[in-house]
């Protein structure tokens, strides 16, 4: 091969990587067999590393400011296992079902000891695995399933399962994902003059994730998978029209000026939406009223 074919197909490499999204994180094993423990459809799954976020600066910062005990936990049950939240907790993971029932998988970083004489205790669905991971649920039965080893009804037997982990870009930090658009349906119908497209665009939706990385600036990436490739054409046009729309509508608004900076991407039946903000930008954005705006109707719809 000659010196000059050599630089060509360098640089020609170098081009095509650098056009190219970055490449989703893997996921680590331990968690993968945790999510075994979560129902079959779930309709949210929450992750949280407090662990591998507190070793970043700009992560220590955000669990400082936000991160408080859950209000749909029992203070009484932790406080009786001698559980401090914010200081024992390493890793909590949380799904919701459309049935309502609840399932927290929370990683310690000690060892539990239970007094069965406590009654608070035994009102609390619960049961420890490996002495470091509690799981507790609204249901007795999926308790009971879990400690039986009955994972027929598990998050791993659905179809979509290796499709949404995978999907999840940033997977060490925090991610979210959810099969329950109506909330973002809302918010994106909201000045749109053709809602009944939007709605029937949604429904073509089949679930959206939204994952951060903390390290020296916020990485944001969001999927949002679609039943088929022409919908998420159509989705990623949507969505690049709805962010110009703000820019135009809201420009001075600090969270509308970066998402303007976002990179979109089509990836397979998907479409890839990328954001980096810098620690000086995200103070700013916590007076966004587009931010407001969207914490409002989240909290309307939990």
């Amino acid at each position: 091969m000659s010196k000059k074919l050599l630089a060509v197909l360098i640089i020609f490499s170098v081009t095509i990587s650098s056009c190219l999204k970055e490449v989703s994180e893997p996921i680590e094993p331990a968690v993968l067999k945790k999510l075994k423990l979560i129902p079959a459809d779930p309709v949210n799954i929450i992750y949280l590393n407090l662990k591998s976020i507190k070793r970043t600066k700009l992560g220590k910062n955000f669990l400082k400011d936000n991160v408080e005990f859950p209000s749909n936990l029992n203070q009484s049950f932790f406080d009786s296992l001698g559980i401090n939240f914010k200081q024992d907790v390493d890793e909590i993971i949380i799904a919701t079902q459309w049935d309502d029932i609840n399932t927290f998988i929370i990683t310690l970083n000690k060892p539990l000891k239970l007094d069965t004489n406590n009654s608070s205790i035994k009102n609390t669905n619960y049961t420890i695995l490996d002495d470091k991971i509690l799981v507790l649920s609204n249901s007795n039965e999926r308790i009971k399933e879990i400690e039986t080893g009955d994972f027929e009804n598990s998050f791993t037997k659905n179809p979509l399962f290796r499709r949404m982990i995978n999907s999840v870009h940033y997977k060490e930090h925090f991610w979210f994902m959810t099969q329950n658009k109506s909330a973002l349906l809302k918010l994106l119908k909201n000045g749109n003059s053709d809602e009944e497209k939007l709605e029937k665009l949604f429904y073509a939706v089949r679930f959206i994730n939204f994952s951060v990385k903390f390290d020296r600036d916020l990485n944001i990436n969001s999927h949002w998978e679609c039943i088929d490739v022409a919908k998420a054409n159509l989705l990623k046009s949507v969505i690049n029209g709805l962010i110009s729309a703000l820019a135009l509508t809201e420009p001075n608004d600090p969270l509308v000026r970066e998402i303007s900076k976002s990179e979109i991407f089509l990836e397979n039946k998907g479409v890839e939406i990328f954001l980096k903000i810098s620690p000086e930008k995200i103070e700013l954005i916590k007076q966004s009223e587009i931010k407001n705006k969207i914490k409002r109707l989240a909290e309307h719809e939990r």
